[in-house]
């Protein structure tokens, strides 16, 4: 048996969050086989969207290594402290910059992050990922 780690964005999904019939296919057959398939994702698990567990993943690292999940069985949930999660928003406040702060139960946006600073923000990033195949 193997472990095989499958990141999600750009390799598992493309850019446009669309799942390859060839990728569903590809995991369902290596587990025919008695291998095991987990995601390994910055994603939170409130981000893994149910069209992706549908392929009958064995389960994921998530939110960059704070989360584990092996089954519905949770191994590690890392949690950043109250204290910390209220000295960012008030950095980030500070700075007229708007964000979310994502969980495993759900993103939160602060509150203009749906105005134009938000769009902005989101704008600038996708400007600096580089497309699949470009690089």
């Amino acid at each position: 048996m193997k472990l095989i780690f499958i990141d999600v964005d750009g390799t598992l999904l493309d850019y446009e969050s669309n799942l390859p019939d060839s990728a569903s296919q590809a995991i369902r057959e290596t587990q025919k086989k008695g291998n095991l398939v987990y995601i390994c994702t910055g994603r939170s698990e409130a981000e893994v969207y149910d069209y992706i567990w549908e392929i009958g993943l064995d389960g994921m690292i998530g939110g960059n290594g704070s989360y584990v999940k092996d089954g519905d069985e949770v191994l590690l949930d890392q949690h950043i402290s109250a204290e910390d999660e209220r000295k960012i928003v008030d950095w980030l406040q500070a700075r007229n910059l708007e964000f979310y702060l994502e969980s495993n139960n759900g993103l939160f946006a602060s509150e203009h992050f749906d105005d134009e600073n938000g769009n902005r923000v989101i704008r600038e990033y996708a400007l600096k990922k580089v497309p699949f195949g470009d690089h």
